[in-house]
């Protein structure tokens, strides 16, 4: 298994999109605790970038012979996640309800990505536990409770990651497959022969669009708070 592949597993994107809405909360809570704002951040790329993505991918079974692997990688990662996560509990107090969240975050990851929970695998479980929890449990961290404004954000933030998701889906697929042209069917029952670049072009135009306006969000809220 070759680095490149280890990268695309990763698929930091959508890993930055999670640690963006961690970073929107702690500034919305206004109260840093910065070593133990950086183990929840860490914690979060630990689970969302690596354990979760290489637990999916092991039962997904695009990578046949690695799957032992990569299985072994996914939950080591998961449980290095959860220690980084405990550390900014204890510096907290542990707080009720950033341990709750992260209760949810760790049962949504295994029940989503395992396939005898497989009814967990939905574009909602993917909105709460990648848009909403993280973007809660920065306010937590920060505030130590949560208010109108912390749910309002954890709205905000599952529903970009849900209209991320399809297009996002879409690209992911095809670019699994071999680069050669593509017949495309019409509503109307014509066709067209395109090639992969443009078949995926737009799709992908629209995820990194809102992408960096996710990255951007935490910036703005610097300068619109503390400016």
């Amino acid at each position: 298994m070759n680095q490149n592949l280890y990268y695309n597993l990763l698929y930091l994107p959508f890993t930055f999109l999670s640690i963006s809405y961690v970073l929107d909360g702690l500034i919305i809570g206004r109260n840093f605790i910065i070593i133990a704002d950086i183990m929840l951040i860490i914690a979060y790329f630990i689970g969302h970038g690596i354990a979760s993505h290489f637990i999916n991918e092991a039962y997904s079974m695009h990578f046949t012979g690695q799957v032992r692997k990569i299985k072994l990688i996914g939950y080591f990662s998961l449980t290095l996640s959860v220690l980084f996560g405990a550390v900014s509990l204890y510096m907290l107090k542990w707080n009720i309800y950033l341990l709750i969240i992260g209760l949810l975050e760790i049962a949504l990851l295994i029940t989503y990505n395992h396939p005898k929970t497989g009814f967990m695998h939905n574009d909602a479980t993917i909105g709460v536990s990648v848009g909403a929890l993280p973007a809660l449990a920065g306010y937590v961290a920060a505030a130590g409770y949560i208010s109108i404004n912390a749910v309002i954000l954890a709205l905000i933030c599952a529903l970009v990651i849900l209209l991320e998701i399809t297009p996002s889906r879409f690209v992911k697929h095809w670019r699994r497959r071999p680069s050669e042209p593509v017949k495309v069917i019409f509503s109307d029952g014509s066709e067209e022969t395109v090639t992969l670049k443009s078949l995926i072009e737009r799709p992908e135009r629209t995820i990194k669009i809102m992408v960096v306006l996710s990255y951007l969000l935490p910036v703005f809220l610097i300068v619109l708070i503390y400016g």
